[in-house]
């Protein structure tokens, strides 16, 4: 995944090049591969902190790094901002500084500043790290347009919001998961779920590539679409395209799951299969039903 680098503006007096240009500045920031929990799917008891973790997630040893900032647009007394919050957990453990650094560069927060370069092993400097650069890019990006468009005061207000938290998956993996929400007065909120997969006895963070039998995406896909057409009360594929689901596009197993303690979950944000208004889809398949497309059965 290549990082997301924000372009240099010069001012217009064409409004209509001025909206144009915000929107390719919004836009990638909220794609995510970007980066959201669903409440009604995760119970409290998942939760970094609570009583019920089990061995993998004290194996994990977990800290969290938080920053909070708002800054100006301007010098002006009464000026958009920028408000940034980050909760980005982390291991303590020696044995996981690699995973630390793939989980930064992972696309758990966007834009992607780290995956050149390893990303990073201290997760409280990187944290910072971002959170400066980003408010910097702000200031130096927006700045200019803000100048010559002022009577659109609320679409340079921005707010990205991040938030982490960790379950134990099956055995041997912790899932980790980051919630984000961006708004902006220029686009409407976006919420974003980005799951990883822990292996603690490999101490690595699995891809698909690693989870799949090579050559097996398309009949998992078919157990997506089985599911989907279960959850959504419908018989076949046609069907689901008529609900916007999977209109125009192959069905594929997301590169975003969760390997759970009774089977694979995987997640598909808003407007990744569907319209915006159907919102998150998230898809479980038993290990039962997976375990033939597997590498480690279950």
């Amino acid at each position: 995944m290549q990082p997301y680098r924000m372009m240099s503006l010069h001012e217009s007096n064409n409004y209509g090049y001025i909206r144009k240009m915000m929107r390719k500045i919004f836009r990638p920031l909220i794609a995510a591969t970007l980066l959201v929990l669903t409440a009604g799917a995760l119970s409290s008891c998942e939760y970094f902190g609570s009583s019920a973790e089990g061995n993998d997630l004290a194996r994990f040893d977990a800290d969290s790094a938080k920053k909070d900032i708002t800054v100006n647009l301007t010098a002006d007394s009464v000026s958009p901002t920028c408000t940034l919050h980050m909760n980005i957990i982390y291991s303590k453990s020696d044995s996981l500084k690699e995973a630390n650094s793939r989980l930064i560069s992972s696309g758990i927060i966007t834009p992607d500043y780290f995956s050149i370069g390893g990303g990073m092993q201290d997760i409280p400097l990187a944290v910072d790290s971002f959170v400066r650069r980003y408010a910097d890019e702000y200031k130096r990006d927006y700045r200019s347009l803000y100048e010559v468009d002022r009577n659109n005061f609320d679409s340079y207000n921005i707010a990205y919001d991040v938030n982490t938290s960790i379950k134990q998956g099956r055995k041997g993996i912790v899932v980790y998961m980051a919630e984000a929400t961006y708004s902006s007065g220029a686009l409407h909120e976006t919420q974003t779920l980005v799951a990883r997969n822990i292996d603690m006895d490999k101490k690595k963070v699995l891809t698909l590539d690693d989870v799949l039998v090579g050559g097996s995406e398309k009949f998992v896909a078919e157990l997506i679409v089985k599911e989907l057409c279960s959850q959504r009360d419908v018989d076949d594929i046609k069907q689901l395209n008529e609900l916007s689901i999977f209109k125009g596009i192959d069905p594929y197993p997301s590169k975003n799951f969760m390997l759970e303690a009774d089977g694979v979950t995987f997640i598909y944000n808003a407007d990744e299969i569907a319209t915006h208004d159907i919102g998150r889809i998230l898809v479980k398949i038993d290990y039962s039903d997976i375990n033939p497309y597997l590498k480690e059965r279950i």
